[in-house]
């Protein structure tokens, strides 16, 4: 069994912005696939985890976009889990072109979660045998964000069935997306993002009603994101994107 997993795919129009450019979130949505893909493989699943009520949730992921590719461009995906701690497994993405040239890398955090308590538990050994790939790996995502101070804008979202995945909770694609839907579109016109720092601290489920607020840095070329859900007062998420000028992309 090899532990590098590598998926081509080709850059559809449905997943293109008005440069052209594939959106970040849907180069995001085609790690996930190349990752599911890969667990598949190697029968550790959603589908794998259910006869011990186990899912894998994303707890920290850190992007890097180097270049967004373009409409009809064929890019290569690698994936492979680059290590595991405790409650906690890590796999990486590698994004190339077909010159073999790095669009994007992510490093990412997750966990098993029991799906009926919905609280974490140890992975099992034969699990851990399977996913302790060590070569290569990026730096594992450690940081730790910390909510927004004042909020420049926000907006209320009620979650719906297309929101959620196969754990029956929003999707963390999906959640990006979200935060990327929450920012005025003059960002998109005048930036392109370069990295995305996202934690998920909670679930969000069917119904529930969230909150998303903004804060600019422009100091830094950032903007700083929580998700909260206002009936239970609780952060589910926090993110920070870094941006650059497109004149001096």
């Amino acid at each position: 069994m090899s532990y590098i997993h590598r998926e081509n795919y080709t850059v559809r129009t449905a997943e293109i912005n008005h440069f052209r450019r594939i959106h970040p979130h849907a180069l995001i949505q085609l790690m996930q696939e190349a990752s599911m893909q890969h667990t598949i493989g190697m029968k550790v699943s959603f589908w794998d985890l259910q006869s011990m009520q186990g899912a894998w949730v994303l707890l920290k992921m850190e992007v890097n976009f180097f270049s967004l590719p373009s409409l009809n461009e064929t890019i290569t995906i690698e994936t492979f889990p680059s290590g595991k701690e405790g409650y906690f497994t890590y796999r990486d993405y590698l994004v190339y072109d077909r010159l073999h040239n790095l669009c994007a890398s992510a490093s990412s955090q997750w966990a098993l979660m029991h799906t009926e308590n919905r609280k974490m538990f140890r992975i099992p050994d034969e699990f851990g045998k399977l996913i302790c790939y060590t070569e290569n790996q990026l730096p594992r995502p450690e940081f730790r964000l910390h909510p927004i101070q004042k909020s420049d804008y926000h907006q209320s979202i009620k979650v719906n069935y297309l929101h959620l995945d196969w754990n029956g909770h929003v999707n963390n694609v999906v959640m990006c997306r979200l935060i990327m839907e929450s920012l005025d579109s003059d960002v998109f016109y005048q930036k392109t993002l370069k990295k995305l720092l996202i934690q998920f601290k909670g679930e969000a489920m069917l119904g529930d009603v969230l909150l998303f607020e903004n804060q600019d840095d422009p100091e830094n070329n950032k903007i700083i994101h929580t998700v909260k859900n206002p009936a239970t007062g609780k952060d589910i998420v926090i993110a920070e994107t870094y941006w650059s000028d497109i004149s001096n992309d």
